[in-house]
């Protein structure tokens, strides 16, 4: 397949639309006019003309969630049947990249981590955060030990040598990585993402 050029927000909307209406012919999911025309829907970006009655028309007749778990399951299908396809997951990606610059309803469908109402969908890298934060605390953990045993012979080290004092100190250690996950998780999901993004890109130009 051709690579297809995504410089403006137009471009990107009929492109993912175009593969998403596709992917419902596909699967024989039923698509209304209507339904097509909201994978244009923006407040402030571009959009179809007539809009605004599109949306009006759509929050009279149909079920929302019912409508965003149908094309969430679609765009997952997408993704999924792309994976042995770079040039095609290089032109999905630009356009969800331009899409995201702006302020679009078809940008929050296509993050990985949106979750339609009624299903659990764990948000990307969510494991992966997880175990970077077990790490984070075994390693405080070992450096916490050197340094008791530099310690010895102290009168804080005498203090800590004490089982339940060392408990609490390992409590509090864990609390606390606990509060930074809590308070830094979506940064830390941030650079994990570039990290991986940054990883295909690599592996794809080698």
């Amino acid at each position: 397949m051709s690579e297809k050029a995504i410089s403006t927000v137009r471009e990107a909307k009929d492109y993912l639309a175009g593969r998403i209406v596709a992917q419902a012919k596909r699967e024989q999911v039923p698509l209304s006019e209507i339904e097509r025309k909201m994978l244009y829907f923006s407040e402030t970006d571009w959009t179809l003309p007539g809009m605004h009655k599109i949306n009006a028309e759509f929050e009279r007749d149909y079920d929302n969630n019912e409508y965003e778990r149908k094309i969430a399951g679609l765009i997952r299908n997408i993704e999924a049947g792309d994976a042995g396809d770079e040039q095609e997951q290089e032109t999905w990606q630009r356009a969800v990249d331009k899409l995201a610059e702006g302020d679009n309803y078809l940008s929050i469908l296509l993050d990985p981590s949106f979750t339609p109402a009624g299903e659990a969908v764990h948000p990307p890298h969510d494991r992966l955060r997880l175990w970077l934060t077990a790490l984070g605390v075994v390693v405080a953990a070992l450096g916490l030990s050197s340094l008791f045993d530099r310690l010895q012979g102290s009168k804080l080290g005498e203090w800590l040598s004490h089982r339940n004092n060392l408990r609490i100190c390992e409590f509090g250690l864990i609390a606390f990585s606990a509060v930074i996950y809590w308070r830094f998780g979506a940064r830390i999901s941030a650079v994990v993402d570039r990290l991986f993004n940054q990883k295909k890109t690599s592996s794809r130009t080698q």
